[in-house]
């Protein structure tokens, strides 16, 4: 690098292990005895992590945002509101991260101590040297075989690759723009928690793969915190120090207060209003209380739901594929929303299409992790989506949502093989075996659609006092027997 030149946003990871788990991004890969950060950072949102091993082990990871952090979180649209957080620095953009051996993690150096900014400005001298003996991996979104087969730094390997796939790192990198433009600081600090600054007040926020939401933690009396036990260990404190503060979403009760009889049962067929609700309690007022501006609500919902895929994606953390899936069956099962929030819901639509894009790069992929409901669980709600589009919007209108969801529609067809039109789907049949024999069959989860079992419609009998409480109830009973004791 020449001397004269202002240094590339770069992260500088001194002492790091060799053959540690490092992933940046969607890229992840093991590291050598001569890697020592990454150079050529883009502007933008970055999730840095690393591991132990690449499998069974602990991750960590950060995040932090090279450029004007005051401008993040509008996405392509530019229809969010995101608050500036404070003053923004001039200086060079350059990010060290220290293997600290006691937690196996990446610490910051932080401004705290005059040891910490002497190291700091010792590590930024050294970097012509380490550019030189291709010490720094370039940023990449995507690798390649060519590139795999070369040690990270080498110049002929950088060479060859920009020649050959320029544009499939160009599709990499709009990906990533698309998977993170909702993200803003004031999201990371409502559900991570403040971030910690380093010597040159950059800020990050810390994430490990045991970070949890309270809802989602098993909580065991006598084994989460024995009487007795004082746990110092600084790797358990790690694990334990970040509870994420999600969106509070309870789909067992999507009515306002004091909801009866029709307005329950609709509200809890249609979410709209659950989702307008949460969308109103986080949204920012301009003017006092006078005005409320709905897109930063919108926003909140957006920038959690890119959240809580890229820590599942990354660090396949439960809590936030718990979350996901919550935001998902919360969106996707509003019918007045598709006409009152069109563009919010048609932004959701086009994110879940890139989401679904990568999706086959969680390790053991994501909807094997999920346990016994796998796709089953999406492919519904989009079975749901699809038939409230249809009926809400009449052949022929343009729509935003219908525009979208067509798209999706295609993709999983071609992916997955799914079919998102009910009438096309066989629902229950006569099923011939091999010797002939014929059994009837019924698709799991039908009740609910044929309003059968469980979802079978019940007749209460009211009686004659239907208007009268319990209490009255009891004292005209108690009455009518001390009359006939009488005679």
């Amino acid at each position: 690098m020449p001397p004269s030149h202002q240094p590339s946003p770069t992260v500088l990871l001194p002492q790091l292990p060799p053959k540690t788990l490092v992933g940046i991004d969607l890229v992840a890969f093991s590291s050598t005895a001569n890697f020592h950060g990454i150079r050529d950072l883009p502007g933008g949102w970055h999730f840095l992590y690393t591991g132990t091993t690449e499998s069974f082990s602990l991750r960590c990871g950060a995040w932090f945002y090279v450029g004007d952090i005051s401008t993040v979180g509008k996405g392509d649209n530019q229809t969010a509101l995101v608050v500036a957080q404070g003053q923004q620095t001039l200086a060079p953009e350059i990010y060290i991260w220290k293997w600290n051996t006691d937690i196996e993690s990446l610490s910051s150096l932080t401004g705290d101590s005059d040891s910490d900014r002497q190291e700091a400005m010792r590590y930024k001298a050294n970097l012509g040297a380490l550019w030189q003996s291709g010490g720094l991996f370039r940023y990449r979104s995507r690798v390649s075989p060519a590139m795999l087969s070369n040690k990270p730094g080498s110049a002929p390997a950088e060479t060859r690759q920009a020649e050959e796939d320029e544009e499939t790192e160009e599709d990499g990198r709009r990906d990533w723009r698309q998977l993170t433009d909702r993200l803003s600081p004031e999201i990371l600090s409502r559900i991570i928690g403040e971030p910690e600054v380093d010597v040159d007040g950059h800020p990050r926020w810390m994430v490990t793969s045991a970070s949890t939401a309270n809802r989602d933690a098993d909580h065991i009396p006598g084994v989460d915190s024995p009487a007795g036990e004082e746990e110092t260990s600084p790797r358990k404190t790690l694990e334990q120090e970040k509870e994420f503060d999600f969106l509070p979403i309870d789909l067992k009760r999507t009515w306002r207060e004091g909801a009866v009889g029709r307005e329950r049962t609709e509200a809890a067929q249609d979410k709209s209003w659950a989702l307008g609700d949460l969308v109103f309690k986080y949204s920012s007022r301009v003017s006092g209380e006078i005005t409320i501006d709905e897109r930063t609500g919108e926003a909140q919902l957006l920038g959690e739901l890119q959240f809580t895929f890229i820590m599942v994606l990354t660090m396949m953390n439960f809590s936030c594929l718990q979350q996901w899936k919550r935001l998902l069956e919360l969106i996707l099962t509003c019918r007045r929303a598709i006409l009152e929030r069109e563009a919010f819901m048609s932004e959701v639509l086009r994110l879940l299409l890139r989401q679904l894009e990568r999706c086959d790069d969680v390790e053991g992929g994501l909807f094997e992790i999920d346990g016994d409901e796998g796709g089953h669980f999406l492919r519904n709600l989009l079975t749901k989506i699809k038939r409230s589009v249809d009926e809400v919007i009449p052949k022929g209108t343009e729509s935003m949502v219908k525009t979208e969801l067509d798209k999706l529609e295609a993709w999983v067809k071609e992916e997955y093989d799914w079919e998102l039109r009910r009438e096309s789907i066989v629902r229950r049949g006569m099923l011939q075996l091999e010797d002939g024999e014929q059994i009837e069959m019924e698709m799991e989860d039908n009740d609910a659609d044929e309003e059968t079992g469980e979802y079978a419609p019940m007749v209460v009998d009211l009686g004659e006092h239907n208007n009268v409480s319990e209490e009255e109830q009891d004292e005209e009973d108690e009455a009518s027997d001390l009359e006939d004791m009488r005679y």
